[in-house]
C-alpha cells in the first residue's frame, strides 16, 4: 500500500501506527474549513486503517464558512465542548497556544505551517511547510499511500485546499497532481465554489466588522507599507480581511479573554512577495516568544496568544520588529484599540 514519495509516506506510515489503538483528532481553535476537512479525512483514513472510531474535537467551534460547507456536503460538526484524551493528533495546527485548555499526555501532528512549534514537543508528524494547505498535504500522502476515498471526502479536502489556496491561485504541479486525483476521485469543483463564494453575512458579523473599523489604529511601515491594529471580540478573521482589502499590508486584531489575549495577523499578497519571508508567521512568533506566550502560522495569516496585561507592550513590539528590518513605524491614526482592549 505504502509506495510513493518515501519521506512522506514514511511519516505517514509511522502516523498510522502511532493512531492504531485510538487518539483524538484536534482542530486549531474557530476552525476554518481547510483545518476541519483534513480533520474528518484523517479520521475517515484512520478508521479504515484500524476499525477504530476516531472523534474529531475543534476547541471553540468552527468557522462559519466551515458550518456551511460541513452542512451542504452532509458531514457533522465537529464537538465543540473541552477537548482531552492520553493521545491527541493535532491537524493544521502549528502551536499549543492555538489549542489551549486541550488536555493530552501524548501527540502528534499534520501541519504545512511555515513556522511550527509542536515538534519539540509530538512524538510523530506529517510536516511539510512547502505544502500549500493541510488538506493538500494530507491529500497527497493518501494519494502516494493507494488509498481511495468516497466523493464527499474528496470535495471536502478540495474545499479546504481552495478556501487556503485563494481558489488554486497559489499552485504548482504538486499540487495540481493532488487536485487532479480528487478530482478523478469525484470531487465536485463547481459545489466547492458555489459554497466558498456565498457572500450572505450574518448580522452579527457585520456588527464585529464595523466595530473593528470604528475602533482600528493606522500605521506607516517605512514609506511603503500600511498596518492597521483593531480590538475586537469575535469574527477577527472576516475583519481582517475587510482591513486587508482596504489597503493594509499587515493587519492585527487583539481578541481579549479572560487570562490572555489572541493577536490574529494577517498580510498582503504584496508584502510577502516584496519581503520574500514568511511575514505574518515571524510577527506571531516573535510577539507570542516576547510577552510570555507562543505563537506562529503561514506566510500570510498566523496568530498568537500572549497575557492579557501585555497586551499595551504590543505596539512597542511591533516597532522593535520592523525596525530590526530597516522599517520606521509613523502612527497616522491613533484611534481606540489599547483603551478597548485594556
Amino acid at each position: 500500500m505504502f509506495r510513493g514519495k518515501p519521506l512522506l509516506v514514511t511519516k505517514f506510515a509511522k502516523l498510522l501506527a502511532w493512531c492504531k489503538n485510538g487518539a483524538l483528532i484536534v482542530t486549531h481553535r474557530n476552525a476554518d474549513i481547510d483545518s476541519v476537512a483534513a480533520a474528518l479525512a484523517l479520521s475517515y483514513s484512520l478508521s479504515s486503517y484500524s476499525g477504530n472510531l476516531f472523534k474529531v474535537c475543534s476547541p471553540q467551534g468552527v468557522d462559519s464558512v466551515s458550518k456551511r460547507v460541513l452542512q451542504a456536503l452532509g458531514f457533522s460538526v465537529p464537538n465543540m465542548r473541552e477537548c482531552a484524551a492520553e493521545k491527541v493528533v493535532f491537524v493544521d495546527v502549528s502551536s499549543v497556544t492555538q489549542v489551549e485548555n486541550v488536555e493530552f499526555s501524548k501527540c502528534s501532528f499534520i501541519d504545512h505551517h511555515a513556522v511550527n512549534t509542536l515538534i519539540d514537543v509530538c512524538e510523530t508528524h506529517v510536516y511539510d511547510p512547502e505544502s500549500k494547505a493541510t488538506s493538500a498535504l494530507l491529500a497527497e500522502v493518501l494519494m502516494l499511500s493507494g488509498y481511495s476515498i468516497p466523493r464527499s471526502y474528496a470535495t471536502l479536502l478540495l474545499a479546504g485546499i481552495m478556501f487556503d489556496t485563494k481558489f488554486l491561485r497559489i499552485l504548482n504541479s504538486r499540487l495540481l497532481k493532488v487536485v487532479d486525483w480528487l478530482l478523478n476521485s469525484g470531487a465536485d469543483i463547481e459545489d466547492v465554489s458555489r459554497l466558498l463564494t456565498q457572500q450572505e453575512v450574518p448580522y452579527a458579523e457585520r456588527v464585529a466588522r464595523l466595530r473593528s473599523l470604528s475602533r482600528m489604529g493606522v500605521y506607516s511601515i517605512g514609506s511603503d507599507y500600511l498596518m492597521t491594529i483593531t480590538c475586537i471580540g469575535a469574527y477577527e478573521s472576516s475583519s481582517l480581511k475587510y482591513s486587508i482589502e482596504a489597503g493594509s499590508d499587515i493587519a492585527i486584531a487583539l481578541t481579549p479573554r479572560e487570562s490572555e489575549a489572541r493577536v490574529t495577523i494577517r498580510a498582503s499578497t504584496r508584502l510577502v512577495k516584496e519581503l520574500e519571508a514568511p511575514i505574518a508567521a515571524e510577527l506571531a512568533k516573535y510577539i507570542g516568544e516576547r510577552l510570555g506566550g507562543g505563537g506562529g502560522g503561514h506566510e500570510a495569516a498566523a496568530g498568537a496568544s500572549v497575557p492579557i496585561n501585555t497586551i499595551k507592550d504590543i505596539e512597542r513590539l511591533l516597532i522593535e520588529f520592523f525596525s530590526a528590518r530597516g522599517y520606521k513605524i509613523r502612527v497616522l491614526e491613533r484611534g481606540r484599540w489599547i483603551e478597548e482592549c485594556v
